[in-house]
């Protein structure tokens, strides 16, 4: 008989006895799920969060900051600089010649949340009428545009459901200056939701700013975008960089998505060692009591290394379907499940990706829980087996 025979026979020999083994094979089964269910909707935060900051993103869209600039939030750009950048070559033009182009004034506020009374910081972006052909997904649902000159806001439908002061109507005040909101705008689920938008050079005014954060712009095609580069940072009068506005993101989203999946595979890791530990009893309880088998086996030809594979093959046959359960109950309780962290509210996202973790994660805590047990199959003697049994 071959060793994939022996493989086979053994593994369906195995798999066979699991039902008498039910208790110490669902503990097992269990444990997995639990680690992978709890890693998966950690990791669902960050995978949620990329995936609505990269909503709206389209490859011709680009934005200006100061060099050096680690946001759009820090930095500065002068009213000069800005008029330079908006008739830079390669800019989208509307139909009447103007550039599709926007300064971006961007404020830090701090809101009261409407569930707890505990405060928060939320962008505060000032635009112009030009932002709507830039994120042509961002559009009124209620109210109207605000006024340039006039302190008028208008609130993403996110952040105007989640803080205080910020529906259809009601006054705000903001570092002392009292505004009215208009309106609220939806942006087909992107970020742009959890801000507030007014008018750039009335935000600049309002907050004794003297120049803009950064410039946003739409290029006649995502393969202009050296060129455009090159002009910029070729004239002497500037001192700028600029990025497509999809890297711009990636950058920003790394950070944060870094630190939330330390803490996933940390969980998970921690979590792991004790599922281990589960399937390292039931796999060794299952060897010792099949010893008589296991010995009549190598007795009668059957290599070490197809017992060494079965046990193993029983081990992952323990520990896959629980990574399928786990990830089964992290998509039902928590993908789409909306929640409130650094300012901002977004769904989780328990995708694909994720899901493959879950199980490459299983199948390892499978190998090491099986890995032990199954040497100890393979390495009792046949005879000292046999008498034991």
């Amino acid at each position: 008989m071959s060793l994939l025979s022996q493989t086979a026979a053994a593994t369906a020999m195995n798999l066979k006895g699991l039902p008498q083994r039910i208790g110490a094979s669902l503990v097992t089964v269990i444990g997995v799920a639990t680690t992978v269910a709890v890693m998966i909707s950690l990791l669902a935060i960050g995978a949620g969060l990329v995936r609505i900051a990269n909503k709206n993103v389209t490859p011709d869209r680009v934005i200006v900051m100061p060099s050096g600039a680690q946001s759009d939030y820090s930095g500065s750009i002068s009213r000069d600089a800005a008029a330079l950048i908006v008739q830079a070559p390669g800019i989208r033009k509307t139909a009447d010649g103007r550039p599709i182009a926007q300064p971006s004034a961007t404020v830090i506020v701090e809101v009261t949340k409407k569930s707890d009374n505990n405060t928060t910081n939320i962008g505060l972006r000032g635009t112009s009428p030009m932002a709507a052909q830039i994120d042509p997904d961002v559009r009124l649902v209620a109210g109207r545009m605000y006024r340039p000159a006039v302190h008028e806001l208008i609130a993403g439908k996110t952040a105007s459901a989640q803080f205080k002061n910020l529906g259809l109507g009601e006054h705000i005040m903001l570092r002392g200056t009292e505004w009215t909101v208009v309106g609220v705008f939806e942006a087909g689920g992107g970020l742009a939701e959890n801000a507030v938008v007014g008018d750039a050079d009335t935000v600049m005014a309002a907050f004794d700013r003297t120049a803009y954060q950064s410039v946003e712009a739409r290029l006649t095609s995502p393969a202009v975008f050296q060129a455009f580069k090159d002009a910029l940072t070729s004239n002497p009068q500037l001192d700028v960089e600029p990025k497509r506005f999809s890297d711009y993101i990636a950058s920003q989203m790394k950070q944060l998505t870094t630190v939330l999946n330390f803490v996933g595979y940390f969980v998970g890791v921690v979590m792991a060692i004790g599922a281990v530990i589960s399937a390292l009893n039931t796999m060794y309880s299952a060897v010792d009591g099949r010893t008589r088998e296991i010995a009549t086996l190598r007795a009668i030809g059957f290599a070490g290394v197809a017992v060494v594979a079965s046990v193993m093959i029983e081990s992952l046959a323990l520990a896959v379907p629980g990574a399928l359960l786990g990830a089964a109950v992290a998509w039902v309780a928590f993908n789409g499940h909306a929640i409130s962290t650094l300012g901002l509210t977004f769904p989780l996202a328990v995708t694909p990706p994720l899901v493959v973790t879950g199980v490459v994660f299983s199948v390892i805590i499978g190998l090491i829980g099986g890995f032990m047990p199954a040497l100890r199959a393979a390495g009792v003697p046949v005879a000292a087996a046999l008498r034991a049994t």
